[in-house]
């Protein structure tokens, strides 16, 4: 299978009729939401790469370790995905960003092996749980060829990279010791991502850009919240950590 940045530079994507019959204005605005998406993408890749050696050092399963780092792979491959398609809606050529390393979560007064579980389940159980239901939104919106391309692998790789903290927690090496000391993490972890991410889906277009890849806000918000009740809270419950307290974070977020 060709890379996704190879794959869009077949001349069907960026002659498709859907692009040619936007306004320039929306053109434009998705174009800049791609451009932004290659640079969160790349942060994604970072933070992978720094939870994949934190699992080195705990001792985590190997098919853990396998997992996250096949997604630090993917998550660069994803920034270069959305940086063509960047390029395809604005018409232009354009400076890939500059890749940064992004900063993980201290979690002050946590052991050094309780902070990297945590920082797997945020990243992954919760951020990746979390990008599954927001590319399956915007798969759902999803007509423009290069668009739909771009969603799709996008969300067989969410799926992936979701399993990563899964995995960990199911493997064994998480003791019911553990469990009760993440049980008091959690609502603070849930509360933080989850804000986070209704914070950035109010910055896209209120309405939806229709055929584009996105959803109105409010759909949008929505995933948000059944991603966090449907999947992350029982997922976590499922592998015996008391999520009282978490669930009340998650029906407390605006």
């Amino acid at each position: 299978m060709r890379s996704l940045d190879e794959e869009l530079r077949d001349p069907r994507y960026r002659d498709d009729p859907l692009l040619h019959a936007m306004s320039g204005a929306d053109r434009r605005r998705v174009g800049e939401i791609w451009q932004h998406r290659a640079s969160s993408e790349l942060g994604a890749g970072s933070a992978f790469s720094q939870v994949l050696v934190g699992l080195e050092a705990i001792g985590a399963r190997p098919e853990v370790i396998a997992l996250a780092r096949q997604a630090a792979l993917e998550e660069t491959a994803h920034a270069r995905g959305c940086h063509r398609l960047a390029e395809i809606y604005l018409d232009d050529d354009l400076v890939m960003p500059t890749p940064r390393l992004a900063a993980l979560p201290a979690h002050r007064g946590a052991t050094d092996a309780l902070r990297v579980t945590l920082h797997v389940i945020g990243l992954s159980c919760i951020n990746e749980t979390i990008a599954c239901e927001f590319v399956s939104r915007c798969l759902d919106e999803s007509d423009a060829l290069a668009v739909r391309e771009v969603s799709q692998r996008h969300l067989r790789d969410e799926i992936g990279h979701a399993r990563v903290g899964w995995a960990h927690l199911a493997s064994g090496v998480i003791d019911a010791q553990d469990r009760a000391q993440l049980a008091s993490w959690l609502p603070r972890l849930v509360k933080a991502n989850g804000e986070h991410w209704l914070a950035r889906m109010r910055t896209l277009p209120e309405d939806g850009v229709r055929g584009h890849g996105y959803p109105a806000i409010r759909q949008l918000e929505a995933a948000v919240h059944h991603a966090l009740r449907a999947v992350v809270v029982p997922g976590l419950a499922h592998v015996g950590i008391d999520v009282t307290r978490t669930a009340a974070a998650v029906a407390a977020l605006g």
